[in-house]
């Protein structure tokens, strides 16, 4: 606010009549080729260390006629008005990759194809039909919804629910553990995992402990027209393998459907296969030497497939999403590792912070230049 209202008061528009509004044009279409150009350098695949140094000269090319137009408006004082600017478009850039920006996981085993990324942060009671040998029809419950149910009581119900879910308790975290046989611990559940194991309410994860995500779990009463289906414990931590969620069976007028709680998903309109997987050492130590993950990405909506290598400090960036070597899936018997798991982002604001610093130097560049041609011009001969 202090930084627009200095704008507002303090920097005067030098130009007047046609000037101005010639100024301002010129300012406009340059500010749009400065998007243009940042997007379109650094939006498609990933920029080479070589092919760095040539994007920023033609930067510096592509800055020059909005550096001539912003001249013609503010005159003199064109610096540390690109200055003040540069720093308002690094607070909004923040703003809007805070708000905006979507960070999901995609871990795919060795030799598989996938074609959906999750979010750890979030999880979604995923209600599955696996009638249909060619398709899963799938209903999900968003993690909203579910922690509203357990707070007002009310049911979930709806025409595309093959069922109606009661809520009788969330936990935000929670860890698994098989319940005692001495029966000290009353069953949290009438069918499915819930009879042999039980979910015990742990602190939510406040960001500095070494748990890194919340680990929900939900006991939930089902019914249909009145019949009780059953009571159901759901959780993330019920799982086959790494990743691989566990579904649990409610049958539903002869019909069966199988229910998960999971991390939220998201599906992108392509598929990706990890074709190999590398993790190698250094030599007598446990020190990561490289990650790396050769992947074939399939998109049917365009028509394309690419063979993409990616590996650390070199993601690959397509279709708006930019793909980094995270971590990997270990073997559980202490072998070779099985898959990849790589760190999906996607931000829409990702270009401003890039602007706002090239804005920065190119003001910073004028102002001084300037003070130090007047200081030279006063020094005595």
């Amino acid at each position: 606010m202090n930084l627009v209202a200095a704008h507002a008061v303090r920097f005067k528009v030098k130009a007047r009549g046609p000037r101005l509004g010639i100024g301002l044009v010129t300012a406009g279409g340059a500010a749009g080729i400065v998007v243009g150009f940042h997007h379109g350098a650094f939006g498609g695949a990933a920029a080479s260390q070589a092919g760095l140094t040539i994007l920023l000269l033609w930067g510096a090319v592509i800055y020059l006629p909005l550096v001539l137009s912003m001249k013609v408006v503010f005159g003199d004082r064109t610096g540390i008005v690109m200055i003040h600017l540069a720093l308002i478009l690094l607070l909004v850039g923040e703003g809007v990759t805070g708000v905006l920006a979507l960070e999901t996981q995609m871990p795919i085993y060795e030799g598989q194809t996938t074609n959906w990324a999750h979010d750890m942060r979030e999880v979604e009671l995923a209600v599955v039909d696996h009638s249909d040998p060619d398709a899963d029809r799938v209903i999900c419950v968003p993690q909203a919804m579910l922690r509203r149910a357990a707070g007002s009581g009310r049911p979930i119900s709806g025409n595309h629910l093959p069922f109606s879910i009661q809520v009788d308790r969330y936990m935000v975290n929670s860890r698994l553990v098989e319940r005692p046989k001495d029966g000290s611990i009353p069953t949290q559940a009438t069918h499915g995992v819930g009879l042999s194991h039980v979910a015990l309410e742990a602190p939510e994860v406040s960001g500095v402990s070494e748990q890194s995500v919340n680990s929900p779990t939900a006991i939930l009463s089902l019914s249909r027209d009145s019949q009780r289906l059953g009571r159901y414990l759901v959780s993330p931590h019920i799982q086959s393998d790494y990743y691989v969620f566990e579904g649990q069976e409610v049958d539903v007028g002869g019909k069966t459907f199988s229910i998960y709680l999971r991390f939220r998903r998201y599906y992108p309109p392509y598929t990706i296969k990890l074709t190999k997987f590398r993790h190698d050492l250094y030599t007598g130590t446990q020190i990561p030497k490289n990650f790396s993950s050769d992947i074939h990405l399939v998109n049917p909506s365009r028509n394309e497939e690419r063979r993409v290598k990616i590996y650390m400090n070199h993601p690959f960036r397509y279709d708006g999403q930019t793909f980094y070597q995270s971590g990997w899936i270990p073997d559980k018997r202490g072998g070779p590792d099985r898959g990849t798991v790589l760190q999906v982002v996607e931000n829409p604001g990702w270009a401003m912070p890039y602007m706002a610093c090239a804005l920065g130097a190119v003001g910073l560049s004028l102002h001084f230049g300037r003070q130090l041609n007047q200081f030279l011009r006063k020094a005595p001969a």
